[in-house]
This record gives C-alpha cells, structure tokens and sequence, in this order.
C-alpha cells in the first residue's frame, strides 16, 4: 500500500498533498463517467473513450458512449486512503476476459484522475496503461 501511496504522490502531487476531498466508502449503487486522456497514442486505443460505469453489488455494467456496447463484470474496489482508492476488475469483453485495475484519486468528492493498468485483455496491445478523469454521478 505504501507503493500505491508514493505512486500516486509521484504522479499527481498536487492531489497527493493537498487532497481535502474523500473517495466513496463503497460503489454499490453508484455511477461513473470516465473520460479517457485524448491523445492517441498505440499503446492507448480507447483515447478520448467516454464510458459510464456502474456498479451494484460485486458486478459493475460497462457502457461505451457512443456505441451499442455494454460490457459486464465484476470488480473489488478498497479505498486506500480518504483520498487514493483502487478498482480491481475483471470483465467479460466480447473478444475475451480482461483484468485491468483503476487506480483513483480526487480532486474532489464528485471528480477526480484515475490511471488505467489492463494486465490483460483480448485488445492489443494486452498489457497496457493510459489515464484520464473520472465524475461521480449523483
């Protein structure tokens, strides 16, 4: 965890020392909209991808903005500290299963940035990482 921590403070040190904002205790319930980094790059095909999560229980439901695509799963989520949490996942993709986790910090406790860690996947390249903000929906 203390690696998770220095990771974070490393990459987003504005959040990591002035962090007033608190991550939910639980998803359950809950729905994001996460908005990839825009810049493509081939190691980050879904730049610029909008997607809405959202999750009940231990399973979430995927939907890609702009498409029919809806993708299911399950996940784990553990808040780290008020301010650092993390999204284990695995999904069912269409193509094949994916693990991927999301690592969050806010910004405040509606939004925040969130790196993206897909350890494996049916989309090349399969293991891979990108970026991006995330909004807690009402």
């Amino acid at each position: 965890m203390h690696r998770l921590t220095l990771l974070v403070a490393l990459l987003c040190p504005g959040v990591a020392s002035a962090a007033t904002c608190t991550l939910p205790a639980t998803l359950d319930q809950r729905q994001f909209t996460n908005l990839s980094d825009p810049l493509y790059a081939p190691d980050n095909p879904n730049a610029g991808r909008m997607v809405q999560v959202s999750f009940a229980g231990s399973q979430y439901m995927l939907d890609i903005l702009g498409t029919d695509l809806r993708i299911g799963g399950s996940y784990r989520y553990q808040r780290l500290a008020p301010h650092i949490g993390e999204i284990q996942m695995t999904e069912n993709h269409p193509a094949g299963p994916a693990r991927y986790t999301l690592l969050l910090t806010c910004l405040s406790d509606r939004q925040g940035r969130f790196i993206y860690t897909q350890h494996d996947g049916p989309i090349a390249p399969r293991q891979r990482q990108n970026s991006g903000r995330w909004t807690l929906q009402p």
